[in-house]
């Protein structure tokens, strides 16, 4: 039970029981329902403005960061802290708690330097628990403590059996499969979508379908308006609504070439520290072209990484070779040990490669077309196979520019989708031999 102040009650219901002085009370030691009744809700919804208005429901998160106590105002239950939350996917809220809670909290924090607050209130923090033994504290703590165990099995992907791979060995799609790749994001493509609208629910992308509308007065008059839903009709019910998520388009580059990666949600909220949502509104306000990617996203430009690549079925089906980011790294010691691996793999291709060869002998090179991607295109690049292709050759030098490594040429292949075409270089002459008779 909890008294009705100042017309705010705690739960949804709007009866109330007035007590008198013929009112008994007895504690119920076997009660089985909700102890406080917690309605909890999702940070984006509250950042995008979708949650339930006129209503309550409650937060739960761990504090990450808090500004001093603000005692400015002569009215103490005008005092203030704000401070900062995040919930297990990384998603921030801003929160500013007014009055007692404010010194309750500041207190807390000042006796727990070292320590983790969590908070879970109404959005106007009219009621607060700090480390109260609760079953939802309990359980979200312990949400928080499988982090860790998350993140070593996130990074153990990139210790694993995945193959270890170079870009010129992979800018056909030649079969499904998933690899780990070194290299350098180099820019972030344009006049490409960098968000997308998705269901709340799944997550997928939505899609806008044309609805008709029969008129009550007039029954040959139908009228017709377009609507979003799920591509999963179990979504598509009263809740549904959208959310915006990140789709960025990247090139990436190592030392054997340059290809096209797509950064999705989870790890671009990682590596931006802002949701899409926001960003969008940024974007937005600043009256910029959705055909011009935010300026935001140049931080993740000239830094390397570790990703885990995935090539669909899609991709092979579709010979497309723009591939997902499944996971990224950017831990100085995982990058440096699969650098190592690299350098360990050309050393053996090169000892397996030595073969005597005879005076006589001649060793035509064979070449083979890839697709170099800059800025603004997609050039195809005719490398020579004996050189840039074998693992020997490598270089883990990702500042070397790629006009040193590639020869370019203008073709008719100019399409990253499409089949690479086999070449034999216009400077390379034909060997006709001579038979002596």
């Amino acid at each position: 039970m909890a008294a009705v102040l100042n017309g705010f009650s705690y739960t949804g219901h709007k009866q109330t029981i007035t007590l008198d002085w013929k009112s008994i009370l007895k504690k119920c030691d076997d009660f089985s329902g909700p102890v406080n009744g917690f309605m909890f809700i999702d940070f984006n919804s509250i950042i995008e403005q979708t949650c339930p208005r006129d209503t309550f429901f409650d937060l739960i998160g761990q504090i990450v960061s808090v500004r001093p106590l603000e005692t400015s105002n002569p009215v103490a239950s005008k005092h203030y802290v704000k401070l900062t939350l995040s919930n297990i996917e990384y998603v921030h809220l801003k929160v500013t708690i007014f009055g007692t809670q404010a010194y309750q909290l500041s207190q807390y924090l000042k006796e727990n330097p070292d320590g983790v607050g969590q908070a879970k209130s109404h959005f106007e923090v009219t009621k607060m628990f700090i480390n109260s033994d609760i079953v939802e504290i309990n359980e979200y703590k312990k949400s928080i403590t499988s982090l860790q165990s998350y993140s070593s099995s996130y990074i153990d992907d990139f210790k694993g059996t995945f193959p270890l791979k170079t870009i010129c060995e992979i800018t056909e799609p030649l079969k499904e499969m998933k690899f780990l790749l070194v290299a350098s994001i180099v820019n972030i493509r344009q006049n490409l979508h960098w968000y997308y609208e998705a269901c709340y629910k799944c997550g997928k992308k939505i899609t806008s379908v044309s609805k008709h509308n029969h008129s009550y007065t007039d029954p040959h008059k139908i009228t017709e308006t377009v609507v979003v839903q799920c591509k999963d009709p179990s979504c598509n019910n009263s809740d549904f609504r959208t959310v915006i998520k990140y789709i960025i388009p990247i090139n990436v580059q190592d030392g054997t070439g340059t290809i096209g990666l797509t950064l999705f949600d989870r790890e671009a909220k990682r590596l931006l520290d802002i949701i899409a949502y926001e960003l969008k509104k940024i974007h937005e306000a600043a009256g910029d072209s959705d055909a011009l990617f935010p300026m935001q996203l140049n931080v993740l430009k000239n830094r390397k990484f570790a990703f885990l690549v995935d090539i669909t079925k899609y991709n092979v089906n579709n010979y497309n070779n723009i591939y997902t980011i499944l996971k990224l790294t950017e831990d100085v010691s995982i990058v440096s040990e699969l650098e190592s691996k690299l350098e360990l793999m050309s050393i053996e291709s090169v000892s397996l490669n030595q073969v005597p060869l005879e005076s006589d002998d001649v060793v035509q090179s064979v070449q083979k077309d890839v697709i170099s991607q800059t800025d603004e295109s997609f050039t195809p690049s005719t490398v020579n196979k004996s050189t840039a292709t074998t693992q020997g050759k490598i270089s883990t030098d990702l500042k070397r520019n790629l006009q040193d490594i590639y020869d370019v040429d203008f073709g008719d292949d100019l399409s990253s989708t499409k089949a690479k075409r086999k070449s034999i270089g216009e400077e390379t002459p034909l060997l006709i031999p001579k038979v002596e008779k």
